[in-house]
């Protein structure tokens, strides 16, 4: 009998809690926030300044990887006519070029990882309550994020995705604190971005690292 009377108490301490989820359902939004950084104005600027990098980096790494090459069919080519002192001496050459194309290699993934990083970071922060404010607007109980991993959302209605909402809020933001500064420049157009920067370089030359 006490067993019964704590189940019937439980139940009737949810009631009320029912009750209330039924007469005002939650209502949740969906955004994409990795997309909101990369698709808002602040976001392609970044992505263009990062490609330009990448694509310096990646062209400085391309001459040294075609220097080894070049010395390495040298080596190769020569073998026969080199006495053992100059081949030896080729030899090093090659290891220690090696050596330092694959610890520059080790420092550009760091250093387009750092960026990456802290162009998500710059612009996540004032997204953020940027957010809170917009769902706060609209009455939303709950705003996950579909670019996440850990939220494993297996279907979403389009009509609940509020991302292109807050990339607009976001760049009329930038828009009105940048006309508001006193030596501000005019906005310039941004190209759209030829990648993601949500997406870093998974190699910085055209053969893999030894």
């Amino acid at each position: 009998m006490r067993k019964v009377l704590v189940l019937v108490g439980v139940f009737a301490l949810a009631l009320p809690v029912v009750a209330v989820a039924q007469t005002n359902p939650p209502k949740i939004g969906v955004m994409n926030v990795l997309r909101a950084i990369v698709e808002c104005s602040e976001g392609k600027q970044a992505n263009e300044e990062f490609q330009k990098k990448f694509e310096a980096k990646r062209d400085e790494l391309s001459r040294k990887q075609k220097e080894i090459e070049t010395l390495q069919q040298q080596l190769k080519s020569q073998a026969a006519t080199l006495n053992e002192e100059a081949g030896a001496a080729l030899a090093r050459s090659i290891e220690a070029k090696t050596t330092d194309l694959k610890r520059s290699q080790e420092d550009a993934e760091k250093e387009f990882n750092e960026l990456r990083n802290q162009v998500f970071n710059r612009i996540g922060s004032k997204l953020a309550p940027l957010v809170q404010q917009y769902a706060k607007e609209k009455n939303f109980t709950l705003v996950l994020d579909s670019s996440s991993q850990t939220t494993q959302l297996t279907y979403v209605d389009p009509a609940t995705d509020i991302t292109d909402d807050v990339v607009k809020r976001y760049d009329a933001m930038q828009v009105s604190s940048t006309s508001s500064a006193p030596a501000a420049k005019p906005a310039t157009a941004v190209p759209p971005p030829r990648a993601p920067v949500a997406k870093p370089p998974a190699s910085t030359t055209a053969t893999p690292k030894k």
